[in-house]
């Protein structure tokens, strides 16, 4: 049974003592400067009790970056380069601010001063939003462990992200990238503008997920750099675990690839010039980078060859779902959402793909039958 009594202390100070037995029968108290404070506290405990929402107060003792240590460790289905990543964030940006405050004691307002102190030292926006993720993650570990009540990670205004300019090359375009670069990635370069692969599946491609017999590559794995070390992991999503047709003239391409850069032990289709897997960072800068410069001009992302292969099957009437498939998404939407602008002018061009059952000269003739026939339908005629 919750109850109230006045305390005096040594000093003389006297406050009122909240006292409460929590679900499990434990007793608890808490003092408070006024008894209208007491009383509110003990109304407040009691119907958190009752609608079985009651949380300990001393469970919010417990600090952040002890608590993350549990809450991350029963993260699963995440990659290694996910979970390295995830690290990163965390020890660069949330744990600095937030490891030593107990969880209880963190508020709306300190995660909005974090993240404008964020914003104001210069983190891109894509940068803190996803800082702001993780911390909300963890925070929502809290509530349903039991430790809070409610995530201070709400009505936190967050820095807006401003759309990352796509490049969407010419058939041209690319031809011309493909013929600077060195002659090795030649093929790379094709190949991801003509499946829209993502550069992480085309490295992680080896000789037995090629089918040139039936114009079919198997996108299976992906090929990413974590803290160094090269590791090899699943496609992103289930959807991203596809198979890709290739256009008719595509595997010779790449059959001549083939035979002037042999695949080694590994049967790695595209390979580094010392052989083995090929380093994301050092082919930007060693290959890519420079091709850029002397071919199409920055800004060029080897993204972009993927925008440019939706590009161009967008501009040949290729069906949103089609286009979701080559590209390993899970909706549709998505397609819409990121390249709904190029399907503008589309609508118009179907429209004048439909000729009428009538010579398009002969309008007035077109009334004079329609009044006639609605004068024959009232007995005007």
């Amino acid at each position: 049974m919750a109850s109230i009594r006045r305390v005096v202390h040594r000093t003389g100070r006297m406050s009122w003592q909240a006292r409460w037995r929590d679900p499990t029968g434990s007793q608890h108290s808490k003092n408070f400067g006024r008894r209208i404070d007491a009383e509110r506290f003990l109304i407040t405990i009691e119907a958190r009790k009752l609608a079985g929402t009651y949380i300990d107060p001393r469970a919010g003792r417990l600090r952040l970056g002890e608590f993350t240590e549990q809450a991350t460790a029963g993260w699963v289905n995440r990659r290694d380069s996910t979970k390295a990543r995830d690290e990163s964030y965390l020890r660069s940006l949330v744990l600095p601010v937030f490891a030593d405050m107990p969880i209880g004691a963190i508020r709306v307002f300190d995660v909005q001063e974090w993240v404008s102190d964020l914003d104001a030292d210069g983190y891109a926006p894509a940068t803190i939003r996803k800082a702001y993720q993780l911390l909300g993650r963890i925070c929502n570990d809290a509530v349903n462990g039991g430790l809070i009540a409610r995530t201070p990670c709400r009505d936190v205004t967050l820095p807006k992200i401003d759309d990352t300019e796509k490049r969407f090359l010419s058939p041209e375009e690319i031809t011309r990238l493909a013929d600077t670069i060195d002659p090795r990635y030649r093929a790379l370069v094709i190949t991801a503008a003509y499946t829209g692969c993502r550069i992480g599946e085309l490295i992680a491609l080896d000789t037995d997920r090629y089918q040139p017999d039936q114009r079919i590559i198997r996108i299976e794995r992906s090929l990413a750099e974590v803290r160094g070390h090269l590791r090899f992991g699943q496609p992103k999503t289930a959807a991203a675990r596809r198979a890709v047709s290739l256009p008719e003239w595509l595997p010779a391409a790449i059959d001549q690839h083939l035979d002037t850069y042999p695949p080694g032990p590994d049967g790695l289709i595209f390979s580094a010039p010392e052989g083995g897997a090929i380093r994301r960072n050092t082919f930007r800068s060693r290959f890519w980078l420079p091709a850029v410069a002397d071919s199409v001009g920055q800004p060029m992302r080897f993204h972009d060859l993927r925008h440019s292969h939706v590009a161009l099957l967008i501009a040949e009437g290729a069906h949103p779902a089609v286009i979701a498939s080559r590209l390993g998404h899970t909706s549709v939407k998505t397609v819409l959402d990121v390249y709904g602008h190029l399907y503008e002018g589309l609508d118009r061009n179907a429209a004048d793909t439909l000729d009428p059952p009538w010579d398009p000269s002969d309008v007035d003739a077109l009334w004079s039958r329609r009044n006639r026939h609605r004068d024959q339908g009232r007995g005007l005629t």
